[in-house]
Protein backbone atom coordinates (compact mmCIF):
# COMPACT_ATOMS: atom_id res chain seq x y z
CA UNK A 1 0.00 0.00 0.00
CA UNK A 2 1.88 3.27 -1.55
CA UNK A 3 -0.11 5.53 1.36
CA UNK A 4 1.59 3.21 4.04
CA UNK A 5 5.04 3.00 5.76
CA UNK A 6 6.39 0.83 8.39
CA UNK A 7 9.70 1.44 10.37
CA UNK A 8 10.42 -1.44 12.30
CA UNK A 9 11.88 -1.31 15.42
CA UNK A 10 14.36 1.17 16.53
CA UNK A 11 14.27 4.23 13.86
CA UNK A 12 15.47 7.38 13.37
CA UNK A 13 12.32 9.29 14.84
CA UNK A 14 11.21 7.10 17.73
CA UNK A 15 12.78 3.75 20.19
CA UNK A 16 9.26 2.32 19.19
CA UNK A 17 8.05 0.71 15.86
CA UNK A 18 5.91 3.50 13.74
CA UNK A 19 3.40 3.33 10.90
CA UNK A 20 2.68 5.91 9.11
CA UNK A 21 -0.09 7.11 6.94
CA UNK A 22 -1.35 9.45 4.60
CA UNK A 23 -4.52 11.07 6.21
CA UNK A 24 -6.29 13.89 7.40
CA UNK A 25 -6.84 14.64 10.79
CA UNK A 26 -10.65 13.33 11.31
CA UNK A 27 -12.49 13.03 14.93
CA UNK A 28 -14.04 10.43 14.04
CA UNK A 29 -10.50 8.46 13.34
CA UNK A 30 -9.09 10.63 16.49
CA UNK A 31 -12.10 9.03 18.72
CA UNK A 32 -11.30 5.30 16.82
CA UNK A 33 -7.43 5.57 18.05
CA UNK A 34 -7.92 6.69 21.33
CA UNK A 35 -10.41 4.17 22.06
CA UNK A 36 -7.64 1.37 20.91
CA UNK A 37 -5.26 3.43 22.65
CA UNK A 38 -7.20 3.33 25.82
CA UNK A 39 -7.54 -0.75 26.32
CA UNK A 40 -3.55 -1.02 27.00
CA UNK A 41 0.14 1.18 26.14
CA UNK A 42 1.30 -2.07 24.19
CA UNK A 43 -1.24 -1.33 21.33
CA UNK A 44 -0.40 2.78 20.90
CA UNK A 45 2.16 4.66 22.73
CA UNK A 46 1.44 7.69 21.25
CA UNK A 47 -0.11 8.88 17.68
CA UNK A 48 0.35 12.32 16.36
CA UNK A 49 -1.40 14.32 13.22
CA UNK A 50 0.85 16.26 10.99
CA UNK A 51 0.64 17.64 7.13
CA UNK A 52 -1.91 15.25 6.54
CA UNK A 53 0.12 12.40 7.90
CA UNK A 54 -0.61 9.92 11.10
CA UNK A 55 2.47 8.76 12.85
CA UNK A 56 1.21 6.06 15.08
CA UNK A 57 4.18 4.48 17.68
CA UNK A 58 3.39 1.57 18.34
CA UNK A 59 4.74 -2.13 19.27
CA UNK A 60 2.52 -3.82 17.50
CA UNK A 61 3.27 -1.98 13.89
CA UNK A 62 1.82 -5.29 12.32
CA UNK A 63 -1.63 -4.76 14.11
CA UNK A 64 -1.61 -1.35 12.32
CA UNK A 65 -0.44 -2.08 9.03
CA UNK A 66 -4.14 -4.43 9.28
CA UNK A 67 -6.29 -1.30 9.91
CA UNK A 68 -4.28 0.89 7.42
CA UNK A 69 -7.63 0.99 5.16
CA UNK A 70 -10.55 1.21 7.65
CA UNK A 71 -8.65 4.30 9.08
CA UNK A 72 -8.57 6.08 5.44
CA UNK A 73 -12.16 4.64 4.75
CA UNK A 74 -13.27 6.27 8.06
CA UNK A 75 -11.29 9.27 7.31
CA UNK A 76 -13.25 10.10 4.14
CA UNK A 77 -17.03 8.78 5.49
CA UNK A 78 -17.02 5.63 3.44
CA UNK A 79 -17.87 4.13 6.38
CA UNK A 80 -19.35 5.08 10.08
CA UNK A 81 -17.33 5.17 13.21
CA UNK A 82 -19.27 2.42 14.43
CA UNK A 83 -18.75 -0.10 11.62
CA UNK A 84 -14.96 0.96 11.61
CA UNK A 85 -14.89 0.54 15.38
CA UNK A 86 -17.14 -3.37 14.28
CA UNK A 87 -14.03 -4.17 11.90
CA UNK A 88 -11.31 -3.12 14.25
CA UNK A 89 -12.04 -4.95 17.21
CA UNK A 90 -13.83 -7.84 16.25
CA UNK A 91 -12.17 -8.53 12.61
CA UNK A 92 -8.68 -7.36 13.37
CA UNK A 93 -7.90 -6.95 17.39
CA UNK A 94 -9.68 -9.91 18.25
CA UNK A 95 -7.98 -12.37 15.78
CA UNK A 96 -4.65 -10.91 16.74
CA UNK A 97 -5.38 -11.31 20.84
CA UNK A 98 -6.37 -14.25 22.34
CA UNK A 99 -7.49 -12.98 25.38
CA UNK A 100 -6.10 -10.97 28.44
CA UNK A 101 -3.25 -13.73 28.62
CA UNK A 102 -2.01 -12.66 26.00
CA UNK A 103 -1.19 -9.03 26.37
CA UNK A 104 1.09 -8.96 29.22
CA UNK A 105 3.21 -11.70 27.53
CA UNK A 106 3.74 -9.24 24.65
CA UNK A 107 3.92 -6.33 26.77
CA UNK A 108 6.48 -8.08 29.07
CA UNK A 109 8.57 -9.02 26.32
CA UNK A 110 8.79 -5.72 24.66
CA UNK A 111 9.91 -4.44 28.16
CA UNK A 112 12.84 -7.26 27.99
CA UNK A 113 14.00 -6.58 24.48
CA UNK A 114 12.94 -9.40 23.11
CA UNK A 115 10.93 -9.43 19.06
CA UNK A 116 7.57 -10.00 19.07
CA UNK A 117 6.68 -11.24 15.19
CA UNK A 118 3.34 -12.90 13.81
CA UNK A 119 4.91 -16.56 13.24
CA UNK A 120 2.38 -17.58 10.13
CA UNK A 121 -0.15 -14.99 8.90
CA UNK A 122 0.17 -11.45 8.00
CA UNK A 123 -3.19 -10.25 6.41
CA UNK A 124 -5.39 -13.02 5.63
CA UNK A 125 -8.55 -13.75 7.21
CA UNK A 126 -8.83 -17.44 6.12
CA UNK A 127 -11.87 -18.72 8.43
CA UNK A 128 -10.33 -22.35 8.94
CA UNK A 129 -7.12 -21.17 9.96
CA UNK A 130 -7.72 -17.39 11.96
CA UNK A 131 -6.48 -18.88 15.06
CA UNK A 132 -3.07 -18.95 12.94
CA UNK A 133 -2.88 -15.22 13.14
CA UNK A 134 -3.05 -15.37 17.20
CA UNK A 135 0.79 -17.39 17.15
CA UNK A 136 3.51 -15.29 17.86
CA UNK A 137 7.47 -15.76 17.98
CA UNK A 138 9.00 -14.25 20.89
CA UNK A 139 12.63 -13.31 20.19
CA UNK A 140 14.53 -13.91 17.36
CA UNK A 141 16.31 -16.68 15.64
CA UNK A 142 17.85 -19.99 17.91
CA UNK A 143 16.06 -20.55 21.33
CA UNK A 144 13.13 -18.24 20.18
CA UNK A 145 9.93 -19.69 20.92
CA UNK A 146 5.96 -19.52 19.64
CA UNK A 147 2.89 -18.87 21.51
CA UNK A 148 -0.52 -18.70 21.25
CA UNK A 149 -1.81 -17.35 24.31
CA UNK A 150 -0.01 -18.59 27.11
CA UNK A 151 0.56 -21.95 25.34
CA UNK A 152 3.37 -22.13 24.10
CA UNK A 153 6.29 -24.29 21.46
CA UNK A 154 7.42 -25.77 24.94
CA UNK A 155 4.57 -27.44 25.77
CA UNK A 156 4.76 -30.98 24.26
CA UNK A 157 2.91 -32.25 21.88
CA UNK A 158 1.54 -35.56 24.73
CA UNK A 159 0.42 -32.80 27.20
CA UNK A 160 -1.79 -30.93 24.39
CA UNK A 161 -3.38 -33.77 23.83
CA UNK A 162 -3.77 -35.11 27.48
CA UNK A 163 -4.85 -32.15 28.66
CA UNK A 164 -8.03 -31.38 26.31
CA UNK A 165 -9.65 -34.30 26.65
CA UNK A 166 -10.65 -35.30 30.32
CA UNK A 167 -10.75 -38.90 29.43
CA UNK A 168 -7.45 -39.17 28.73
CA UNK A 169 -5.79 -36.08 31.58
CA UNK A 170 -8.12 -38.04 33.75
CA UNK A 171 -5.92 -41.22 33.66
CA UNK A 172 -2.86 -39.66 33.37
CA UNK A 173 -3.69 -38.37 37.16
CA UNK A 174 -4.70 -41.86 37.80
CA UNK A 175 -1.53 -43.14 36.70
CA UNK A 176 0.67 -40.94 38.80
CA UNK A 177 -1.28 -42.07 41.91
CA UNK A 178 -2.88 -38.47 42.89
CA UNK A 179 -5.87 -37.88 43.89
CA UNK A 180 -8.84 -37.76 42.26
CA UNK A 181 -12.71 -38.96 42.34
CA UNK A 182 -14.07 -41.74 40.86
CA UNK A 183 -15.16 -41.14 37.30
CA UNK A 184 -16.09 -42.96 34.08
CA UNK A 185 -17.32 -42.33 30.54
CA UNK A 186 -20.37 -42.95 30.09
CA UNK A 187 -21.49 -44.79 26.35
CA UNK A 188 -25.22 -43.54 26.49
CA UNK A 189 -28.08 -42.05 28.97
CA UNK A 190 -29.42 -45.41 29.92
CA UNK A 191 -26.11 -46.27 31.30
CA UNK A 192 -26.90 -43.86 34.20
CA UNK A 193 -28.83 -46.08 35.82
CA UNK A 194 -26.78 -48.75 35.70
CA UNK A 195 -23.82 -47.04 37.50
CA UNK A 196 -25.92 -44.95 39.71
CA UNK A 197 -26.04 -46.56 43.08
CA UNK A 198 -21.98 -46.76 42.49
CA UNK A 199 -21.44 -43.31 42.97
CA UNK A 200 -21.79 -40.83 46.13
CA UNK A 201 -24.23 -38.18 45.41
CA UNK A 202 -23.93 -35.29 44.19
CA UNK A 203 -22.51 -36.08 41.09
CA UNK A 204 -21.28 -33.90 37.85
CA UNK A 205 -21.87 -34.45 35.00
CA UNK A 206 -19.89 -33.21 31.85
CA UNK A 207 -18.19 -33.20 28.21
CA UNK A 208 -14.49 -34.47 28.58
CA UNK A 209 -13.51 -32.45 25.85
CA UNK A 210 -15.35 -28.96 25.91
CA UNK A 211 -14.26 -25.95 27.96
CA UNK A 212 -15.28 -23.34 29.90
CA UNK A 213 -17.94 -24.61 31.87
CA UNK A 214 -19.88 -26.03 28.66
CA UNK A 215 -22.29 -28.38 29.36
CA UNK A 216 -21.15 -28.51 33.09
CA UNK A 217 -23.89 -29.54 35.84
CA UNK A 218 -23.14 -29.80 39.06
CA UNK A 219 -25.14 -30.77 42.73
CA UNK A 220 -26.65 -34.00 40.54
CA UNK A 221 -28.40 -35.97 43.02
CA UNK A 222 -31.28 -37.71 41.44
CA UNK A 223 -31.15 -40.04 38.38
CA UNK A 224 -33.91 -37.66 36.63
CA UNK A 225 -31.26 -35.09 36.97
CA UNK A 226 -28.97 -36.79 36.22
CA UNK A 227 -30.18 -37.75 32.76
CA UNK A 228 -31.36 -34.33 31.87
CA UNK A 229 -27.34 -32.67 32.33
CA UNK A 230 -26.76 -35.58 30.37
CA UNK A 231 -28.67 -34.34 27.35
CA UNK A 232 -27.42 -30.95 28.55
CA UNK A 233 -24.08 -32.19 27.82
CA UNK A 234 -25.24 -33.47 24.46
CA UNK A 235 -26.89 -30.50 23.60
CA UNK A 236 -23.72 -28.44 23.91
CA UNK A 237 -21.35 -31.48 22.29
CA UNK A 238 -23.95 -31.33 19.14
CA UNK A 239 -23.96 -27.21 18.91
CA UNK A 240 -21.19 -27.77 15.74
CA UNK A 241 -18.68 -30.52 14.40
CA UNK A 242 -17.04 -32.03 16.59
CA UNK A 243 -13.97 -34.48 16.61
CA UNK A 244 -15.25 -37.92 18.34
CA UNK A 245 -12.67 -37.55 21.22
CA UNK A 246 -15.06 -34.54 22.17
CA UNK A 247 -17.97 -35.48 22.18
CA UNK A 248 -17.66 -38.33 25.29
CA UNK A 249 -19.96 -37.03 28.38
CA UNK A 250 -18.44 -38.75 31.83
CA UNK A 251 -19.99 -38.95 35.38
CA UNK A 252 -17.87 -38.15 38.19
CA UNK A 253 -18.50 -37.58 42.52
CA UNK A 254 -18.70 -34.28 43.50
CA UNK A 255 -16.12 -32.90 45.92
CA UNK A 256 -17.00 -30.93 48.75
CA UNK A 257 -15.41 -27.86 49.04
CA UNK A 258 -14.23 -24.79 46.86
CA UNK A 259 -13.00 -24.53 43.22
CA UNK A 260 -9.61 -23.10 42.96
CA UNK A 261 -7.42 -23.26 39.63
CA UNK A 262 -3.71 -23.35 40.16
CA UNK A 263 -1.00 -22.17 37.41
CA UNK A 264 2.28 -24.11 37.17
CA UNK A 265 4.84 -22.38 35.35
CA UNK A 266 8.03 -24.07 34.06
CA UNK A 267 7.39 -26.83 36.48
CA UNK A 268 6.84 -24.57 39.58
CA UNK A 269 3.70 -23.47 41.01
CA UNK A 270 3.44 -19.51 40.67
CA UNK A 271 -0.09 -18.52 41.62
CA UNK A 272 -2.95 -20.41 43.07
CA UNK A 273 -6.30 -18.64 42.54
CA UNK A 274 -10.24 -19.73 44.45
CA UNK A 275 -12.90 -19.03 41.81
CA UNK A 276 -16.25 -18.24 43.01
CA UNK A 277 -19.59 -18.45 40.80
CA UNK A 278 -21.11 -15.64 39.51
CA UNK A 279 -23.21 -13.70 42.27
CA UNK A 280 -25.44 -10.37 42.75
CA UNK A 281 -25.69 -8.36 45.77
CA UNK A 282 -29.07 -7.35 47.22
CA UNK A 283 -29.64 -3.74 48.05
CA UNK A 284 -33.04 -4.29 48.52
CA UNK A 285 -34.80 -2.79 45.90
CA UNK A 286 -33.71 -4.06 42.39
CA UNK A 287 -34.49 -7.01 41.11
CA UNK A 288 -31.92 -10.15 40.46
CA UNK A 289 -32.51 -9.71 36.75
CA UNK A 290 -31.87 -5.54 37.37
CA UNK A 291 -28.67 -6.09 40.07
CA UNK A 292 -27.00 -8.56 36.86
CA UNK A 293 -27.99 -6.38 34.32
CA UNK A 294 -26.04 -3.52 36.60
CA UNK A 295 -23.07 -6.36 37.41
CA UNK A 296 -22.64 -6.53 34.12
CA UNK A 297 -21.79 -2.22 33.07
CA UNK A 298 -18.34 -2.81 35.13
CA UNK A 299 -16.12 -1.80 32.30
CA UNK A 300 -13.83 -4.93 33.14
CA UNK A 301 -17.09 -7.13 32.35
CA UNK A 302 -16.79 -5.48 28.46
CA UNK A 303 -15.78 -8.35 26.17
CA UNK A 304 -15.20 -5.70 23.29
CA UNK A 305 -11.97 -4.47 25.55
CA UNK A 306 -9.32 -7.01 24.64
CA UNK A 307 -7.90 -6.09 27.94
CA UNK A 308 -10.94 -7.03 30.11
CA UNK A 309 -10.35 -9.56 33.27
CA UNK A 310 -14.12 -9.96 33.70
CA UNK A 311 -16.87 -11.72 31.74
CA UNK A 312 -20.47 -11.05 31.95
CA UNK A 313 -23.11 -12.73 33.38
CA UNK A 314 -25.15 -14.53 30.69
CA UNK A 315 -29.03 -15.07 31.20
CA UNK A 316 -29.57 -18.82 30.05
CA UNK A 317 -31.23 -21.80 30.84
CA UNK A 318 -28.79 -23.67 33.45
CA UNK A 319 -29.14 -19.70 35.43
CA UNK A 320 -32.78 -19.65 35.53
CA UNK A 321 -33.00 -23.54 36.64
CA UNK A 322 -30.41 -22.76 39.55
CA UNK A 323 -32.53 -19.68 40.16
CA UNK A 324 -35.45 -22.13 40.22
CA UNK A 325 -33.55 -24.59 42.45
CA UNK A 326 -33.47 -21.64 44.99
CA UNK A 327 -36.78 -20.79 44.58
CA UNK A 328 -36.78 -17.97 43.44
CA UNK A 329 -36.38 -15.99 39.72
CA UNK A 330 -35.16 -13.36 38.18
CA UNK A 331 -38.05 -10.77 39.59
CA UNK A 332 -36.83 -11.55 43.05
CA UNK A 333 -35.86 -8.47 45.05
CA UNK A 334 -32.96 -9.71 47.36
CA UNK A 335 -32.18 -7.48 50.72
CA UNK A 336 -29.53 -5.40 51.19
CA UNK A 337 -26.35 -7.33 51.14
CA UNK A 338 -27.69 -10.49 50.63
CA UNK A 339 -25.81 -12.53 47.88
CA UNK A 340 -27.95 -14.39 45.33
CA UNK A 341 -25.64 -17.09 43.37
CA UNK A 342 -26.30 -17.36 40.20
CA UNK A 343 -24.22 -20.16 38.65
CA UNK A 344 -23.43 -23.03 40.53
CA UNK A 345 -20.01 -23.97 38.34
CA UNK A 346 -17.18 -20.89 39.43
CA UNK A 347 -16.26 -20.17 36.02
CA UNK A 348 -15.02 -17.12 34.80
CA UNK A 349 -16.55 -17.63 31.23
CA UNK A 350 -19.81 -17.54 32.71
CA UNK A 351 -19.32 -14.06 34.95
CA UNK A 352 -17.85 -15.69 38.01
CA UNK A 353 -14.45 -13.90 40.19
CA UNK A 354 -11.32 -14.55 41.57
CA UNK A 355 -9.46 -14.33 45.14
CA UNK A 356 -5.47 -14.61 45.47
CA UNK A 357 -4.39 -17.78 47.62
CA UNK A 358 -1.21 -18.67 46.56
CA UNK A 359 0.31 -18.17 50.15
CA UNK A 360 -2.14 -20.76 51.61
CA UNK A 361 -1.49 -24.17 49.55
CA UNK A 362 -0.28 -26.92 51.12
CA UNK A 363 3.37 -28.30 50.26
CA UNK A 364 1.40 -31.35 49.25
CA UNK A 365 -0.73 -30.21 46.94
CA UNK A 366 2.00 -28.05 45.14
CA UNK A 367 3.99 -31.42 44.59
CA UNK A 368 1.35 -32.85 43.46
CA UNK A 369 0.04 -30.10 40.78
CA UNK A 370 3.92 -30.14 39.74
CA UNK A 371 3.63 -33.70 39.13
CA UNK A 372 1.85 -33.27 36.67
CA UNK A 373 2.92 -30.47 34.77
CA UNK A 374 6.60 -32.44 34.92
CA UNK A 375 5.65 -35.49 34.06
CA UNK A 376 3.26 -34.38 30.91
CA UNK A 377 6.40 -32.08 29.98
CA UNK A 378 3.96 -28.90 30.31
CA UNK A 379 5.70 -25.59 30.48
CA UNK A 380 2.67 -24.08 31.47
CA UNK A 381 -0.59 -25.71 32.68
CA UNK A 382 -3.43 -24.80 34.76
CA UNK A 383 -3.96 -27.29 37.28
CA UNK A 384 -8.05 -27.40 38.56
CA UNK A 385 -8.42 -28.50 42.19
CA UNK A 386 -11.88 -28.98 44.23
CA UNK A 387 -11.52 -29.09 48.17
CA UNK A 388 -12.47 -27.77 51.68
CA UNK A 389 -8.76 -26.59 52.44
CA UNK A 390 -5.98 -25.54 50.45
CA UNK A 391 -3.91 -25.60 53.23
CA UNK A 392 -4.24 -29.17 53.84
CA UNK A 393 -3.52 -32.58 51.39
CA UNK A 394 -5.74 -33.83 49.36
CA UNK A 395 -7.64 -36.64 50.77
CA UNK A 396 -11.28 -38.27 49.91
CA UNK A 397 -12.38 -36.52 52.70
CA UNK A 398 -10.56 -33.34 51.53
CA UNK A 399 -10.92 -32.68 47.63
CA UNK A 400 -9.61 -33.70 44.44
CA UNK A 401 -7.85 -32.57 41.01
CA UNK A 402 -10.70 -31.85 38.36
CA UNK A 403 -8.96 -30.69 35.18
CA UNK A 404 -5.75 -30.05 33.32
CA UNK A 405 -5.33 -27.27 31.09
CA UNK A 406 -2.15 -26.43 28.94
CA UNK A 407 -3.57 -23.00 27.64
CA UNK A 408 -5.09 -21.75 30.82
CA UNK A 409 -6.75 -18.61 30.89
CA UNK A 410 -4.01 -16.95 33.06
CA UNK A 411 -5.47 -13.63 33.81
CA UNK A 412 -7.78 -15.19 36.13
CA UNK A 413 -4.37 -15.69 38.01
CA UNK A 414 -2.62 -12.78 37.64
CA UNK A 415 -5.68 -10.24 38.00
CA UNK A 416 -7.57 -11.48 40.91
CA UNK A 417 -10.90 -9.62 41.57
CA UNK A 418 -9.49 -9.68 45.98
CA UNK A 419 -6.02 -10.39 46.82
CA UNK A 420 -2.27 -9.49 45.18
CA UNK A 421 -2.23 -8.94 41.70
CA UNK A 422 0.52 -10.97 39.94
CA UNK A 423 1.42 -9.56 36.75
CA UNK A 424 5.10 -10.40 37.62
CA UNK A 425 4.45 -14.04 37.09
CA UNK A 426 4.54 -13.25 33.34
CA UNK A 427 7.59 -11.74 33.57
CA UNK A 428 8.63 -15.27 34.77
CA UNK A 429 7.28 -16.75 31.98
CA UNK A 430 8.93 -15.09 29.68
CA UNK A 431 12.40 -15.08 31.44
CA UNK A 432 12.27 -18.90 31.45
CA UNK A 433 10.57 -19.52 28.08
CA UNK A 434 13.37 -17.93 26.47
CA UNK A 435 16.53 -18.64 28.41
CA UNK A 436 18.17 -20.10 25.40
CA UNK A 437 17.78 -17.73 23.25
CA UNK A 438 20.70 -15.90 22.63
CA UNK A 439 21.15 -15.08 18.78
CA UNK A 440 23.05 -12.17 18.29
CA UNK A 441 21.17 -9.02 16.33
CA UNK A 442 23.33 -7.05 13.61
CA UNK A 443 22.50 -3.93 11.87
CA UNK A 444 24.54 -2.61 8.98
CA UNK A 445 24.67 0.42 7.96
CA UNK A 446 26.54 1.56 4.75
CA UNK A 447 28.65 -0.16 1.98
CA UNK A 448 31.32 -2.94 2.84
CA UNK A 449 33.92 -4.11 -0.08
CA UNK A 450 34.31 -7.18 2.33
CA UNK A 451 31.31 -9.72 3.39
CA UNK A 452 30.50 -8.87 6.85
CA UNK A 453 30.47 -12.53 8.54
CA UNK A 454 34.01 -12.40 7.56
CA UNK A 455 34.54 -9.52 8.85
CA UNK A 456 32.82 -10.66 12.24
CA UNK A 457 35.47 -13.54 12.25
CA UNK A 458 38.28 -11.82 12.18
CA UNK A 459 39.99 -11.69 15.50
CA UNK A 460 42.17 -8.33 15.12
CA UNK A 461 38.88 -6.65 14.09
CA UNK A 462 36.26 -8.18 16.53
CA UNK A 463 37.47 -10.48 18.16
CA UNK A 464 36.28 -13.52 16.67
CA UNK A 465 32.27 -12.24 17.47
CA UNK A 466 31.07 -15.07 15.39
CA UNK A 467 32.01 -18.57 15.31
CA UNK A 468 32.64 -20.66 12.49
CA UNK A 469 29.79 -22.87 13.77
CA UNK A 470 27.37 -20.15 13.76
CA UNK A 471 24.35 -20.42 11.06
CA UNK A 472 24.11 -16.48 10.21
CA UNK A 473 21.00 -15.21 8.65
CA UNK A 474 21.23 -12.07 6.01
CA UNK A 475 19.43 -9.23 4.22
CA UNK A 476 20.71 -7.39 2.01
CA UNK A 477 19.92 -5.58 -1.34
CA UNK A 478 16.34 -7.26 -1.43
CA UNK A 479 18.30 -10.98 -1.30
CA UNK A 480 17.96 -13.79 1.76
CA UNK A 481 21.75 -15.18 2.82
CA UNK A 482 22.13 -18.50 4.95
CA UNK A 483 25.77 -18.41 6.03
CA UNK A 484 26.61 -16.03 3.37
CA UNK A 485 25.03 -18.51 0.44
CA UNK A 486 22.06 -16.94 -1.40
CA UNK A 487 19.21 -18.20 -0.66
CA UNK A 488 16.36 -15.87 -2.52
CA UNK A 489 16.01 -12.58 -4.22
CA UNK A 490 13.78 -9.86 -5.10
CA UNK A 491 12.52 -9.58 -1.61
CA UNK A 492 10.39 -7.29 0.71
CA UNK A 493 12.44 -5.86 3.03
CA UNK A 494 9.93 -5.72 5.74
CA UNK A 495 8.96 -9.50 5.34
CA UNK A 496 12.30 -10.66 5.05
CA UNK A 497 13.16 -9.01 7.78
CA UNK A 498 9.86 -10.43 10.16
CA UNK A 499 11.01 -14.10 8.31
CA UNK A 500 14.89 -13.55 9.63
CA UNK A 501 13.38 -13.12 13.07
CA UNK A 502 11.25 -16.41 13.13
CA UNK A 503 13.77 -18.64 11.56
CA UNK A 504 14.57 -20.36 14.97
CA UNK A 505 17.98 -21.64 12.57
CA UNK A 506 19.92 -18.47 13.15
CA UNK A 507 22.61 -17.85 16.10
CA UNK A 508 22.62 -14.55 14.34
CA UNK A 509 20.82 -12.42 11.89
CA UNK A 510 22.38 -9.38 10.07
CA UNK A 511 20.02 -6.77 8.54
CA UNK A 512 22.03 -4.41 5.56
CA UNK A 513 20.90 -0.89 5.28
CA UNK A 514 22.63 1.08 2.14
CA UNK A 515 22.58 4.30 3.75
CA UNK A 516 20.33 6.85 6.17
CA UNK A 517 18.13 7.54 3.85
CA UNK A 518 17.29 3.42 3.53
CA UNK A 519 17.40 3.44 7.26
CA UNK A 520 14.79 6.43 7.42
CA UNK A 521 12.38 4.85 5.05
CA UNK A 522 12.13 1.33 6.92
CA UNK A 523 13.66 1.89 10.60
CA UNK A 524 17.14 -0.47 11.97
CA UNK A 525 14.71 -3.21 12.27
CA UNK A 526 14.91 -4.47 16.00
CA UNK A 527 13.92 -3.39 19.31
CA UNK A 528 17.65 -3.92 20.65
CA UNK A 529 20.60 -4.37 18.86
CA UNK A 530 23.55 -6.11 20.16
CA UNK A 531 25.91 -4.48 16.62
CA UNK A 532 25.70 -1.78 15.14
CA UNK A 533 28.32 -1.40 12.34
CA UNK A 534 28.64 1.86 10.53
CA UNK A 535 31.04 1.96 7.20
CA UNK A 536 33.24 5.78 7.55
CA UNK A 537 31.00 7.50 4.82
CA UNK A 538 27.62 7.07 7.43
CA UNK A 539 29.79 7.54 10.53
CA UNK A 540 30.02 11.48 9.57
CA UNK A 541 26.52 12.20 9.96
CA UNK A 542 26.44 13.92 13.66
CA UNK A 543 22.87 13.66 14.10
CA UNK A 544 22.15 10.36 13.73
CA UNK A 545 25.54 9.09 15.28
CA UNK A 546 24.09 11.46 18.24
CA UNK A 547 20.68 9.35 18.20
CA UNK A 548 22.74 5.90 18.01
CA UNK A 549 24.80 7.20 20.92
CA UNK A 550 21.66 8.11 23.06
CA UNK A 551 20.02 4.60 22.10
CA UNK A 552 23.05 3.27 23.16
CA UNK A 553 23.05 5.13 26.43
CA UNK A 554 19.28 3.44 26.99
CA UNK A 555 20.47 0.25 26.65
CA UNK A 556 18.71 0.22 23.12
CA UNK A 557 22.33 -0.96 21.51
CA UNK A 558 24.67 -2.47 22.95
CA UNK A 559 28.08 -1.82 21.06
CA UNK A 560 28.86 0.54 18.30
CA UNK A 561 31.73 -0.44 15.54
CA UNK A 562 32.75 2.17 13.03
CA UNK A 563 34.95 -0.01 9.52
CA UNK A 564 36.85 1.81 7.37
CA UNK A 565 36.69 -0.03 4.09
Amino acid sequence: MSNIKVLQGLNLESDTSIVKVKIKENDSVIKLLDLIKSFHPIFIKSYTFTDDSLSIESKLPFLWRELVSTLLDLSVDKITYEEAKEYSLNEVIKQRISSMSTIPILNSAQRKGYEITPTLLIDERVPYTKTYNRHYTIGAGKGSEIVYSISSSRDSKIAKEVQRDKWASNLMIQRLGLPIPKWEVLDNEKEIEKIWDQYEKPVVIKPTGLTGGKGVTTGIKSIEDAKKAYKWAVEMVNEKNRLEWQTRIMIQEQIKGEDYRILVVDGKLEIATKRIPAFVMGNGKKTVKELIEETNKDPRRDITNPSHILKPIVIDTPLLDFLKEQKISLEYIPKKEERVVVRKVASMSQGGITEDYTEKVSPEIKYTVESIAKSIHAFVIGVDVFCQDISKPLTNENGGILEINTMPEAYLNLYPVIGKQREYVIDTYVENLLKENNSKKIVVVGQFNKDIPTLLRQKTLFGSYLKDTDYIGEFREGDLFINSLKINSGLDKEKTVESLKVNALFDTIIIHHRDWEDVADTGLGFDRIDLVILSKEVSLNKEYMHLLRKYKRKGFIKKIKIIQN
